[in-house]
C-alpha cells in the first residue's frame, strides 16, 4: 500500500501521495511544455481508487476551482453526478436535479481543465453516443494526453442517471451504479461537459468519452449515458499535461 508522502508512477507521472496533497506534473513523451492554446488536464485521484470505493474526501470545491473551470466529478459518499460549468459546480442526486456545491464540500473523484476556447465543431443528425464517438473521436488523433468538451444543443432524446449516496466502509463502484436512478428527456436544451482520454492516461482513468449534461434552465443534470440531436455545437481543449491529486484518505 502506498503511504502518504511516498512517491510511485503511474504511465510516467509523478505523484505525491498527501493528505490533501499534491500531484505529478506531466507533459506527454515527446511533447514540450505546453503551448499557449493547451491546458492541462487536472485530476482528483484515480479511477481504480473510485472502482474500489475511494468514495472519501480529496479536496475542497473552493480549493479546486483554483485548477480549472470546467469539469465533471461526485463529491463525498459519491453522492450523485457532479458538473462544473463555467466555474461553478453543481450537484444532481437520485431526483437528477442540480443544486450549487458549497464550497467547503469534499470532491473525492474530479475531471478538470481551464477550458481554453478556440477549436469549435459543428455536429448534425447525431443518433446516439456511439455516433458520437465515431465522429468526434477522431480528434484524439492529432496526439495529445486529453481533450475537454463543451456540446451545446436541444436534445431530441437524452439520457441520464445519478447514483445514491453512500456511508462508510464504502462499496465498491459497481455496486453503487447497480441502484442508479435513470432519467429520459426529449427536447431539452443543455451543456454537455467532459473529455475524451487518450490511452495515454490509462494508468489514472479509463480512456475514451466521459460526459455530463446540464440544463440551461438549471433543472436537470446527470451523467450522460445516450443522446440524440439534430444540430450541436462543440467546443474543444487539448491538453499535453497532467496533474494528480491523490489523498490519502
Amino acid at each position: 500500500m502506498v503511504k502518504a508522502g511516498e512517491l510511485f508512477t503511474v504511465v510516467g507521472v509523478a505523484i505525491l501521495v498527501m493528505s490533501g496533497g499534491l500531484v505529478g506534473y506531466w507533459a506527454a513523451p515527446g511533447e514540450p511544455a505546453a503551448e499557449s492554446n493547451s491546458g492541462v488536464y487536472f485530476q482528483v485521484s484515480t479511477y481504480e481508487r473510485l472502482n474500489h470505493g475511494g468514495f472519501g474526501g480529496g479536496m475542497a470545491i473552493g480549493e479546486l476551482l483554483e485548477h480549472g473551470d470546467h469539469g465533471i466529478g461526485t463529491v463525498e459518499g459519491i453522492d450523485g453526478e457532479m458538473i462544473i460549468l463555467d466555474g461553478v459546480a453543481y450537484r444532481a442526486g437520485t431526483d437528477l436535479r442540480p443544486v450549487e456545491v458549497p464550497e467547503g464540500t469534499m470532491v473525492p473523484f474530479v475531471q478538470l481543465v481551464e477550458f481554453n476556447f478556440g477549436l469549435e465543431y459543428q455536429l448534425v443528425d447525431i443518433d446516439d453516443y456511439s455516433e458520437l464517438r465515431e465522429r468526434l473521436g477522431s480528434i484524439a488523433s492529432s496526439g495529445y494526453l486529453a481533450y475537454g468538451i463543451l456540446i451545446d444543443a436541444t436534445f431530441l432524446n437524452l439520457t441520464i442517471r445519478s447514483v445514491p449516496g453512500q456511508q462508510e466502509p464504502y462499496p465498491p463502484l459497481a455496486d453503487v451504479v447497480a441502484n442508479q436512478t435513470v432519467m429520459e428527456l426529449h427536447g431539452v436544451q443543455g451543456t454537455m461537459v467532459g473529455f475524451l482520454l487518450t490511452d495515454g492516461l490509462a494508468g489514472i482513468n479509463v480512456p475514451g468519452f466521459h460526459l455530463h449534461f446540464i440544463s440551461d434552465d438549471r433543472n436537470y443534470a446527470g451523467h450522460v449515458l445516450d443522446m440524440a440531436f439534430d444540430l450541436a455545437y462543440a467546443d474543444v481543449c487539448h491538453m499535453d499535461q497532467c496533474q494528480v491529486v491523490i489523498s490519502d484518505r
